[in-house]
């Protein structure tokens, strides 16, 4: 392992092992159990297929693909109840990884309070706002949240200079 950043990778000391076999069991059961309580068998498929993308290819691409697969399951709209019974078992997701952290409590509170903010900046877009206003609303929150999240890594891995730069040339 090298010390330094290299172009394409930069290694973290935030995860310090892999996540245990059993947060990925409960993550997994979650996530099909959610939907298939959501939606009954067809659920229950559509759990398993964002599974194995999760398995495959990854967080985000299985939070993407499983509302996608949301609005397949319900084209003429969603039960609120429904609805956050499944983006509990999207959060497992989330929240499956973070456990081979040094600090995995902070970090899933962390993860917890990110989500609910941004779901309640959401929330009120919504019931407040027409329905592009609420859009616009809701991509400028998470591109801030993104961006200050992107900030932060910068300054815990040591990668961003004390010194301002001289934009004059003397």
């Amino acid at each position: 392992m090298t010390d330094y950043p290299t172009g394409s990778h930069v290694e973290s000391t935030f995860v310090t092992e892999r996540p245990s076999p059993w947060s990925t069991a409960l993550g997994a059961v979650a996530l099909v159990a959610t939907f298939g309580a959501a939606a009954g068998p067809p659920g229950v498929g559509a759990g398993v297929a964002t599974l194995l993308l999760w398995y495959g290819f990854g967080t985000p691409y299985a939070i993407a693909v499983g509302h996608v697969l949301l609005l397949a399951l319900f084209p003429g709209g969603i039960d609120p109840i429904a609805f956050a019974l499944v983006e509990v078992g999207l959060l497992t997701l989330l929240v499956a990884p973070v456990l081979g952290t040094r600090s995995p409590l902070r970090t899933v509170a962390g993860t917890l309070l990110a989500v609910a903010v941004l779901g309640g900046v959401s929330w009120l877009a919504v019931v407040s706002l027409s329905l592009w206003q609420a859009a616009g609303v809701t991509i400028g929150a998470v591109a801030l949240a993104s961006y200050g999240a992107y900030r932060y890594g910068l300054v815990a891995l040591g990668l961003v200079d004390d010194e301002p730069s001289s934009t004059t040339d003397e």
